[in-house]
């Protein structure tokens, strides 16, 4: 073997194994990425299942203690909503299952990316399946407050009341929808660009 020969094969070796440093750097950051993520989403997951079960609390009881029809079915509409908001968090909110640790980097990015896609899709809808409910529920509560105290001082109360609590989703709607949908775009770019640097 001659000398270039033998050159080109050590460059070709030296190569390989910087490429697989490369590869193995990436998979431990990706897969960083994916835990952290995964727990990011758990403990949001958490918070909001145990404030679903405040609100069922405080709302049942407000219910339970309304004294026109009305604002009982209200509050309960906000007590069930609470539910399913608690349903569907757990049904639809979670990533997908625990990977293979022997799993590949390719396989790390594609849940990675499936993980965010999902997420993405679940802000993208809070405004149905999240603040519509218990807005419905407040609004009947509402009516039902405005009808029963029938003046003009029972009227600015429900308006004030609907006001501020629509201002409040409607800030929860942003947060959801605009700036943590764009966050989570910013972390598929980023592992886009990490999948652009493997090729």
């Amino acid at each position: 073997m001659s000398r270039d020969q033998l050159c080109d094969l050590w460059q070709g070796d030296s190569h390989s194994i910087k490429r697989t440093m490369e590869d193995r750097e990436m998979l431990t950051m990706v897969i960083e990425r994916t835990r952290s993520f995964d727990r990011r989403i758990a403990a949001r997951n958490a918070m909001e299942c145990i404030a679903a079960v405040i609100v069922v609390g405080i709302f049942s009881w407000f219910a339970w203690r309304a004294p026109s029809t009305l604002e009982q079915l209200g509050f309960g509409m906000v007590a069930a909503s609470a539910i399913w908001i608690g349903y569907y968090i757990l049904r639809f909110g979670a990533g997908p299952g625990p990977l293979d640790p022997a799993a590949s980097l390719n396989g790390y990015q594609q849940v990675l990316r499936a993980n965010y896609e999902q997420q993405i899709r679940l802000l993208r809808n809070v405004k149905y399946w999240y603040l519509l409910p218990p807005f419905v529920g407040l609004l009947v509560a509402n009516l039902g407050l405005c009808l029963r105290l029938g003046s003009v001082q029972g009227l600015w109360i429900a308006l004030v009341t609907m006001a501020t609590v629509t201002c409040i989703f409607g800030l929860v709607w942003i947060a959801n929808e605009v700036y943590g949908v764009r966050y989570i775009e910013r972390l598929k770019r980023d592992l886009s660009s990490i999948e652009g640097r493997e090729s």
